[in-house]
């Protein structure tokens, strides 16, 4: 269908309309293009492109719809027989029933590209013309790639392949964790003790159980802390001896003169990931007449307060959404690949994906992007604590009751602001709305001080609820707490300014209490 003109380029594109008659789309995988010369030293571009308006767009091109092609490489033939190929990277998924161009671009003038003009002689003969346009489309010129002009009675020579696929179910695609890097921690995350090997490293949602193994480097191998050389603390394999939400222990291969803190700040230490919840952000292209099924398989953690045993890999793939939250209401880890190998065994990852692909039309599949799949991960930083060990509660490295003015030591906790009131008071009445899941709990704390203290030195003291609620497991189901300082008399001392603390407890970090709508009201006689 080729004519013996030939559009010369001379550094200005030249673009072909088609149609994609399939409704639910196709997937393009290359074009092919006819050349009579070419420059060997300038490549040809080939760009796919939306229509707008019924001209190709000059500012949109299709994902991934880019191809170039060396000069040298471009095949040349005077009777339109030589073919050149444009092939895409990946299969380039077009719409069904739109309109697409693509546009073809070179540098040099020396390029020319074989069309089909109606009623001009068929390449190599006098005795047949070109009829009727060959495809469902234009071709159309442009002198600044920005603007493009039809021509009725021409069209490129070129030919579009498409992929094609076997119905039913196409196959699964496995996507696993990668490697956890190691984590740079904050300035000066190591403390010694006087006269002993314990060394407590600063790292809040470092991930890891006791007995763990811990990698730490980074520091000066001259450098003391509390008397004790870097050496004795830095190494692999590090035995964590006990952990809490603000860091862990090990123990050195000797002892401190003194309590210090240093480091410096390039310190490095390995990781876990730990979570309860994911946002599955996977990409995928789901035409019509096709499906997607995605599962995952994830590994169980231990939280602070919890008695779950950790690093046991779920047996099968549970079913997963996309782009979606997801709540396991358990606590879980992506784990370094030291611990992975030493838990799971050589080769198998801590969190597994399992995408499954079915199609009913031949023409079209589902896509997953690779180069958008991930995963985020979020943990909630909850424990339970207790000064001395009970089934329920932890101990952490560092116990300070939350009654004490400033430093509690519990993981999750709210305060509000200092509040003053225009009147003296004596009393407070608290309510909140609570969602409140089996083995969590919620405790709420008080202080008051009249004009002239510093609240701020004032003790907090816990307040007794009123109410009496049972616990909800299922769904977000929130029930009212009421809260009585001072009781009915008013028994407070008088005060002017009064603060709140909330301290969330739960022995599972996949559920933990919810607070909204905190409401008070100061009384006064």
């Amino acid at each position: 269908m080729a004519t013996s003109l030939g559009y010369r380029i001379n550094r200005n594109p030249i673009a072909q309309s088609f149609n994609v008659e399939e409704a639910c789309g196709i997937y393009v995988t290359k074009i092919d293009l006819y050349f009579k010369s070419r420059n060997t030293s300038s490549p040809v571009c080939l760009q796919l492109r939306p229509m707008i308006n019924g001209i190709p767009s000059n500012s949109e091109i299709i994902p991934q719809g880019v191809v170039y092609v060396n000069g040298s490489n471009i095949n040349l033939s005077d009777d339109a027989t030589a073919v050149t190929s444009f092939v895409f990277e990946e299969p380039v998924f077009l719409q069904g029933l739109n309109d697409y161009a693509f546009v073809v671009m070179s540098n040099s003038p020396d390029c020319q590209i074989w069309i089909a003009q109606i009623d001009e002689f068929l390449t190599g003969t006098t005795a047949g013309r070109v009829a009727k346009n060959p495809a469902v489309g234009n071709i159309f010129y442009s002198a600044n790639g920005g603007s493009f002009t039809a021509a009725q009675d021409q069209d490129l020579t070129f030919e579009i392949h498409r992929a094609a696929f076997n119905t039913g179910d196409l196959g699964k695609v496995a996507l696993k964790n990668t490697s956890v890097p190691q984590k740079l921690l904050n300035a000066d995350p190591i403390q010694t003790f006087a006269g002993s090997s314990t060394v407590r490293i600063a790292d809040v949602g470092h991930g890891f159980v006791i007995n763990d193994d811990v990698t730490i480097r980074g520091m000066d191998s001259a450098a003391l802390i509390g008397g004790m050389r870097t050496t004795s603390i830095m190494g692999a394999s590090k035995n964590i001896t006990a952990v809490d939400w603000t860091g862990y222990e090990i123990t050195a291969d000797s002892a401190a003169d003194s309590a210090g803190i240093g480091g410096g700040f390039n310190v490095l230490a390995t990781k876990n990931i730990p979570w309860s919840t994911y946002y599955n952000n996977i990409q995928l292209l789901v035409p019509d007449k096709t499906s997607t099924f995605a599962a995952i398989k994830a590994t169980s953690s231990k939280s602070f307060a919890g008695t779950e045993t950790a690093y046991q890999k779920d047996v099968d793939f549970k079913m997963s959404k996309v782009q979606r939250s997801v709540y396991t209401t358990k606590a879980n880890v992506v784990a370094n690949n030291e611990l992975e190998v030493a838990n799971l065994g050589a080769g198998v990852k801590s969190l597994e994906q399992e995408v499954v692909f079915t199609t009913s039309d031949s023409y079209v599949a589902p896509m997953l992007d690779m180069q958008r799949a991930s995963m985020t991960l979020i943990d909630a930083i909850i424990d339970n604590q207790d000064s001395a060990a009970t089934v329920g509660f932890n101990v952490p490295l560092n116990y300070i009751s939350e009654t004490q003015p400033s430093g509690g030591s519990s993981a999750s906790k709210h305060i509000t602001r200092k509040i003053t009131v225009v009147e003296p008071a004596v009393g407070l009445k608290i309510i909140l709305d609570a969602h409140r899941p089996s083995g969590t709990s919620f405790d709420l704390y008080t202080r008051t001080c009249e004009e002239g203290v510093d609240i701020e030195t004032i003790n907090w003291v816990l307040a007794p609820t009123t109410s009496n609620n049972p616990i909800d497991n299922a769904g977000f189901v929130f029930r009212e707490y009421q809260y009585l300082v001072g009781n009915l008399g008013g028994e407070l001392p008088d005060f002017t300014t009064f603060q709140l603390k909330i301290v969330l407890n739960s022995v599972n970090r996949g559920r933990s209490p919810i607070i909204k709508d905190l409401r008070v009201i100061a009384l006064s006689v």
